[in-house]
């Protein structure tokens, strides 16, 4: 169990705009850099399919901004930032994310973060898959304005994402998630399905890697958190002895039953190596169950991880009513969670919070020894999940086109 935050994000929108050549090309809007360009900033104010490479060396200047409410679909792009990789900040984006790649450069400022891959505000439909991105501060969206059909949803599948990093460049940091969603209640249709997320000790510093905070589903139609694979939430340095971070929380601090996180329900999910796995730390009718959390208590290198806790908590962190906070449950779910000092169910472990998990049922304690092995098979047993079902995360390369022929008369 990591000790409960208040969730504080206010994001700004601002940027100056550079000009990109734009050609159109096989249907598609393709947008180049200009020679000798330092920085790049498309500014889309139309809808349509986007795609190209894009640089920004400034944090202040993202590299693309969605300003437009029209459909636009951001399709094989290449993104090289300090700042954001795409801003969707000024409501109403109806935006897709297919098939990119995003990489975080050095921050020009100190005491600035790396960028997001992608930040929205207030959108209609979200849908962001088969993506890859490394050394960002990941997904943040905040509040939404769609209605939660299928069509105004928000969805994220099949990406991979690497080195969640939200330390800034001259010390210091700030909270960074491959998946934050803020002020999202009672939407429907949500899916976050079959992402991986591999985080390293010293090479990145996330929160929570998964973050519902006063967000989630309806009664009818729960928000689906399945088959994700996570691993690694760390402190910086790995060894230091506090931190907060954990693989998926649900937080939030809506005093109503309303505006809380609610109808959460995460499945098949496999958390490793983290310093604390699930949490319910807010809401209701939220259920995690038939997940597997593995933590064998070691960095990569045999050295003790001592900031880790526990694998599963449930609690109510902010003190809510029972018309708030109620029928949150875990069951069901396979954990082998070393915790030196720990005593649950034997010594050195700590697969469930002492006191703050008692709606617990059917956990399935894997027996001792939880070794970096036990981790590497975790894996492997990923990997052939995706076999099996047929899957790939992350960008898919496109077929080369055939060559045209030439016609003769």
């Amino acid at each position: 169990m990591s000790p409960a935050r208040t969730r504080r994000w206010a994001w700004a929108a601002t940027a100056r705009p550079v000009l990109a050549a734009a050609v159109a090309v096989a249907g598609l809007v393709a947008c180049q850099l200009q020679a000798g360009s330092a920085d790049a900033l498309l500014i889309i104010r139309h809808g349509g399919t986007y795609t190209g490479t894009y640089r920004s060396v400034n944090s202040a200047v993202p590299c693309v901004l969605i300003a437009t409410t029209e459909p636009v679909v951001l399709r094989d792009c290449v993104l090289y930032g300090a700042g954001d990789l795409i801003r969707a900040t000024q409501g109403g984006a109806q935006l897709t994310v297919l098939n990119c790649r995003g990489y975080g450069l050095p921050q020009s400022q100190d005491q600035t973060r790396h960028g997001h891959f992608l930040e929205v505000n207030s959108a209609r439909s979200v849908r962001i898959e088969h993506n890859y991105f490394e050394r960002t501060t990941g997904i943040s969206i905040y509040q939404w304005s769609g209605d939660g059909t299928p069509a105004q949803t928000l969805t994220v599948r099949y990406n991979s994402a690497r080195n969640i990093d939200g330390r800034f460049r001259d010390g210091g940091s700030t909270m960074a998630n491959f998946l934050g969603l803020n002020g999202l209640p009672g939407l429907a249709n949500i899916e976050v399905a079959w992402n991986q997320v591999i985080n390293e000790p010293d090479q990145s510093l996330v929160e929570d890697n998964i973050n519902f905070f006063n967000s989630g589903g309806t009664r009818t139609s729960p928000a689906r958190l399945h088959h994700n694979y996570i691993q690694g939430a760390y402190p910086y340095p790995a060894t230091s002895a506090t931190y907060s971070g954990s693989g998926i929380t649900l937080d939030g601090d809506g005093r109503a039953a309303a505006s809380t996180t609610a109808y959460v329900e995460g499945y098949d999910n496999q958390v490793v190596s983290t310093c604390a796995a699930l949490n319910i730390a807010a809401g209701h009718h939220n259920h995690f169950h038939h997940n597997r959390l593995i933590t064998a208590g070691l960095l990569p290198d045999g050295t003790r991880l001592v900031a880790n806790y526990a694998a599963a908590g449930l609690w109510n962190a902010y003190r809510q009513p029972t018309t708030v906070f109620n029928h949150n449950l875990f069951s069901s779910n396979v954990i082998g969670f070393v915790h030196w000092g720990g005593s649950s169910p034997w010594p050195n472990r700590q697969d469930l919070s002492t006191g703050a998990c008692t709606p617990c049922t059917g956990t399935v304690h894997l027996p001792n020894p939880i070794t970096l092995q036990t981790e590497q098979a975790e894996w492997a047993r990923w990997q052939q999940k995706l076999r099996r079902e047929g899957l790939r995360v992350g960008p898919i390369l496109a077929k080369p086109r055939p060559a045209a022929i030439a016609q003769t008369r």
